[in-house]
């Protein structure tokens, strides 16, 4: 945590979009395999349909152990299915999004978790709604991802329905994928405010728990949260003032806010990266 930035900008704050130019050739070799995920579905659908209807067809056909096999054959080829469409921790594809805290929590052979904090509430005028969720992927040989790590990340893949207050979930992917440029990672890594750096070390003796969920994400009680991550000074990047409804009421405009995009002044990946 030493030298992290103590201001900032709060979550959902334009200036901590982070969609800096990307090295593709970088990311090629630092990104999950983008195929995986394609080669599993393929998978699934083919040989888990065959066995289903193979199954379905020694059932039809009577006999007690035909009926045995077309069970296990229906039960198996509906796992490979599932198993296909919810491949997602076989890639990672790298987009542009808002930055927020990652630590590395296990790196076991290629397997890599990383514990990120967000902000997952859709109403600017509501109080923010942090949650940790756990991001899991296999790594390349040519990168580092060492338990107690701490990983800027950027956070994408929403997942609600349109009503929805909060985001159910969402996915993260580290910004070393993009660049490799240690200013550029440096120059992310302060506009996260340090309280966010903190609560997510804080959620790290908590990691545990989220790899149990299936969703692998875990919301954080409002009264668990620091007052500035319950009130924060602003919304969208606009001042706000908090009612005693616990609302957002907007008392400015983005001109109001003090000036810090120089802190992101990020140069091109493309020129920078060796």
């Amino acid at each position: 945590m030493r030298g992290m930035n103590e201001d900032g900008w709060p979550a959902g704050d334009p200036r901590r979009f982070f969609d800096a130019p990307i090295d593709q050739e970088h990311l090629r070799e630092s990104s999950p395999n983008i195929y995986r995920r394609a080669v599993w579905i393929a998978a699934g659908l083919v040989l888990g349909c065959g066995l289903v209807a193979l199954g379905a067809w020694a059932i039809v056909d009577g006999r007690w152990w035909s009926m045995l096999t077309g069970v296990v054959g229906v039960l198996t080829g509906v796992g490979l299915l599932i198993g296909g469409v919810l491949s997602g921790n076989a890639v990672r594809p790298y987009r542009g999004g808002q930055l927020i805290p990652g630590l590395v929590v296990e790196q076991a052979d290629a397997t890599v978790q990383i514990l990120v904090l967000g902000d997952t509430s859709r109403d600017p005028a509501a109080a923010p709604a942090f949650a940790y969720r756990l991001i899991t992927f296999r790594a390349r040989e040519r990168t580092t991802f060492v338990p107690g790590q701490w990983v800027p990340c950027v956070m994408h893949g929403f997942i609600a329905p349109g009503r929805s207050a909060r985001w159910w979930s969402f996915e993260a992917s580290p910004i070393t994928w993009a660049t490799a440029d240690p200013d550029v990672i440096e120059r992310a890594r302060a506009a996260i405010p340090a309280v966010e750096w903190q609560q997510l070390l804080a959620g790290a003796e908590r990691a545990a728990e989220v790899r149990r969920r299936w969703t692998r994400l875990l919301r954080i009680p409002y009264a668990e949260l620091p007052e500035s991550l319950r009130r924060p000074p602003s919304r969208l990047g606009v001042p706000v003032e908090w009612q005693a409804d616990g609302r957002a009421k907007f008392v400015g405009s983005v001109a109001d806010s003090p000036d810090n995009t120089d802190k992101m002044e990020l140069p091109d990946i493309a020129d920078t990266h060796a």
